[in-house]
């Protein structure tokens, strides 16, 4: 652990600020990512990273439909719409989406669970 904090933190922190490299790095450093912060951070890429994005969508794709068994083809292509649309639309809104296709819930202080 740094001066900064535990890696969890330092990752939201970096997300909050729009640092991907300060994202990555503490991402790695916790090893595995939930679902929701791997829709985080895979949304910043798309702004940040867009050469990068293309794969990281891919992969969050992947993980999505894997984790979720109960997924539709209709929720999977709406998750796949949604990330085709992360690098120039409504990244917020679409992030949300994600998210409760990922089986997050925004609770009263709109935080993700």
């Amino acid at each position: 652990m740094t001066a900064e904090g535990r890696p969890y933190a330092r990752f939201r922190r970096a997300l909050g600020v729009r640092s991907l490299m300060g994202a990555e790095t503490a991402a790695r450093e916790m090893r595995r990512l939930g679902l929701l912060d791997a829709i985080d951070l895979c949304a910043l890429m798309a702004v940040e990273a867009p050469d990068r994005y293309p794969r990281a969508a891919r992969r969050l794709f992947v993980r999505l439909v894997t984790e979720r068994e109960q997924l539709t083809l209709d929720q999977a292509e709406l998750a796949i719409a949604c990330l085709r649309g992360l690098p120039g639309g409504d990244r917020d809104r679409l992030a949300d989406v994600l998210r409760g296709l990922a089986g997050g819930r925004q609770g009263q202080n709109g935080v993700w669970r």
